[in-house]
């Protein structure tokens, strides 16, 4: 894994046509921490996303992970440098198996060209090979190696969604974005996804977590940034944004109601 760097986004602002989805927003996600970014809906937080892995083009700012400037860089390129996701919807293939979805995540790491799909070639074969090799690495190190040669269709919702956090980080990522990973699980999925949330936190890995569950990210992150109405109101440690008046009422409420 390459040296851990921090990720930074100076003055972002993001408009389409005359609405305006982020205003001059400024943070870092640190690497060594897991950072929740929280707000209500329309905030802003998947359209930051949407601009640090170049889906979206913001019209001011810049964003950095360690001394690279990314604001220049499509999307694959990007995912090169070590920028992972995974998205508010399940996006996995249908038509893969499980392993073969976590296998895809390793496509950027690829060197041996696109006759190697057609033709045997030894690099080809032994790319192939050590895919595999991780892919069910992974797969057991998140409890879903019984699940490898299963079709998406037939998982439930939060095996669905460790799968994909499977593919986000079988190509060691220095960057591991997560938006609304709990998104439709019950308890006992949240459960499972916040124990294996605190099982790939490192030092070396930047990871972001947006997400509506308060009390995943209060037990998982170190630290919290808040939006609201593309707006940055407030950054700091989970007792700090408990305590924010500000958040508490914009999007916590008072707990005694």
């Amino acid at each position: 894994m390459a040296e851990a760097a921090t990720l930074a986004a100076e003055r972002i602002s993001l408009a389409f046509g005359g609405h305006r989805v982020l205003s001059d927003v400024s943070l870092d996600f640190r690497a060594g921490q897991v950072t929740g970014l929280i707000g209500p809906n329309g905030a802003g937080k998947t359209s930051l996303f949407n601009c640090l892995t170049g889906l979206y083009r913001p019209q001011e700012g810049t964003i950095a992970l360690g001394d690279m400037r990314l604001e220049g860089l499509a999307p694959a390129r990007r995912a090169r440098e070590g920028l992972a996701r995974s998205f508010q919807h399940v996006a996995l293939c249908p038509d893969l198996s499980v392993i073969e979805n976590v296998m895809f995540g390793r496509a950027r790491l690829g060197r041996s060209g696109w006759a190697s799909a057609f033709l045997p070639l030894p690099r080809g074969r032994a790319e192939a090979a050590d895919a595999r090799a991780t892919a069910e690495r992974i797969l057991a190190r998140l409890g879903l190696a019984a699940f490898a040669d299963d079709m998406p269709a037939s998982l439930p919702p939060g095996t669905q969604r460790m799968v994909e956090i499977a593919r986000a980080i079988v190509a060691d990522p220095r960057v591991l974005l997560l938006d609304e990973p709990a998104a439709g699980l019950n308890a006992a999925e949240t459960r499972h996804l916040t124990e294996a949330l605190r099982a790939l936190a490192g030092p070396d890995l930047v990871m972001v977590v947006v997400e509506h569950d308060m009390d995943l990210i209060m037990e998982v992150c170190d630290r919290i940034h808040v939006l609201n109405f593309g707006r940055l109101i407030a950054s700091g440690t989970p007792a700090e944004i408990r305590a924010d008046p500000e958040v508490v009422r914009v999007y916590l409420g008072d707990p005694d109601d």
